[in-house]
């Protein structure tokens, strides 16, 4: 067989074997950032953020990816995924032709929002990208056992003639290649990699060959002036490496809540946040709060010195809170009200001005614990906050009760 036919095979398959727990993984992770133009969330900030290019509305967005998340964890055809979003994209009013202002340039432009050809291209890039994703991770874990890739184009009538020359090739997995080329790479890119042991490629007739010689051209995205060379047959806006999320999820994700909500106020974000990290497995995602704002108060409640400390929450924290403390009926039989992710919302108000702070012992890590409560419309909140480490300088959630009426010291058996 030449290197160049496609193989007699459906790459549905390939597909389907990552599919679901890896693609999944990848894509529910992520966080949120409007875009005006495709360009503006950037290369490897897609690992970490969800965006449609001119959907200026975070509950846009969220109808979007969950779309996705179904179509990933049910396998929704295209079809199911346009009827489902279309009529709730036109009550929100995304869709067709409208004026929008370019937040960069001020200029208002007549631009295209939802449409059938649009969603099509949202399912298939954001599907096409979650299972490269995930085949990546799953190539790392299984590379001692099959420690070959052979590149696989897809069997289009129209291919591209730059990925009709990796077809048939076969690199080891930690080939720098694969770093640059490994599919997707272009919108609407079919290309796959196999992976291969080498009694594989001996059954197959396959020989390991040696990476072509890199051809770059210079690209500059005009929306942030940014210049870089890019490798011909990989678009600009698919330039960046796999399996970055593991790596870069903690700060990206940050950063784009930062980027997404730079006017929104601490209990916005802090909420967000929190429904955000709350289905998080696998890694940490860290919110900051910022700085610690009653140190002076809790120095003189509890001889704790605080200053220059930061608050925080991470997943952990918020999936142990709901887990233990989400359920109504559970929290009722104890006497409390249950927690929801609408909570977080107050995490900030509560630090900074609650009716009463104190000591609390140690942590099962033998770190200082805080407890800070609030009442809030007659919902009493109790709030374990752990204080880490002098050189990291910061208060950790650690868990969160709520109940009706106020809570006091003398609750404290109660609240373990």
């Amino acid at each position: 067989m030449l290197p160049n036919t496609p193989k007699p095979t459906d790459l549905s398959p390939v597909l389907a074997a990552v599919s679901p727990e890896e693609a999944i993984a990848f894509f529910v992770q992520k966080g949120f950032k409007v875009g005006f133009d495709y360009r503006d969330v950037w290369q490897q900030e897609h690992q970490a953020a969800f965006t449609v290019a001119k959907a200026m509305q975070i509950d846009v967005l969220q109808d979007i990816k969950a779309a996705v998340d179904a179509a990933l964890i049910n396998g929704t055809t295209l079809a199911e995924f346009q009827k489902t979003l279309t009529p709730l994209l036109q009550a929100k009013g995304w869709w067709g032709k409208k004026e929008q202002t370019d937040p960069l340039t001020g200029e208002v432009a007549a631009v295209q929002l939802g449409s059938p050809a649009r969603l099509e291209l949202i399912y298939d890039t954001n599907l096409a990208t979650a299972y490269s994703e995930g085949q990546w991770e799953r190539i790392q874990r299984n590379k001692e056992l099959f420690p070959f890739l052979e590149y696989v184009r897809s069997a289009s009538v129209n291919p591209r003639h730059t990925h009709l020359a990796y077809a048939g090739l076969v690199l080891p997995a930690d080939d720098a290649f694969w770093q640059s080329h490994l599919p997707i790479k272009e919108w609407r890119c079919k290309c796959t990699v196999v992976q291969h042991s080498r009694r594989m490629l001996e059954r197959e007739g396959l020989v390991v060959g040696k990476a072509p010689p890199e051809v770059m051209r210079t690209v500059k995205n005009k929306r942030t002036g940014e210049t870089m060379q890019v490798p011909v047959g990989v678009d600009p806006a698919f330039h960046y490496p796999p399996g970055g999320r593991r790596v870069h999820l903690e700060k990206m994700l940050a950063d784009k809540q930062a980027a997404a909500s730079s006017a929104a106020s601490p209990r916005v974000l802090a909420q967000r946040a929190a429904g955000q990290m709350k289905d998080v497995v696998g890694q940490k995602v860290v919110h900051n709060m910022g700085q610690v704002n009653a140190a002076p108060r809790v120095l003189a409640a509890t001889g704790l010195d605080l200053a220059g400390y930061s608050s925080v929450f991470d997943n952990s924290a918020v999936r142990h809170t709901l887990n233990n403390h989400g359920d109504a009926k559970k929290e009722m039989a104890r006497g409390q009200l249950p927690v929801s992710v609408a909570d977080w919302a107050h995490l900030p108000g509560i630090l900074d001005a609650a009716d009463d702070v104190f000591a609390d012992g140690k942590t099962r890590q033998g770190r200082d614990a805080l407890v800070y409560t609030k009442l809030i419309d007659g919902e009493g909140y109790w709030l374990v906050m752990e204080l880490r480490s002098p050189k990291t300088k910061l208060q950790a959630q650690v868990t969160m009760r709520k109940k009706k009426g106020a809570w006091s010291q003398a609750d404290r058996q109660n609240a373990n």
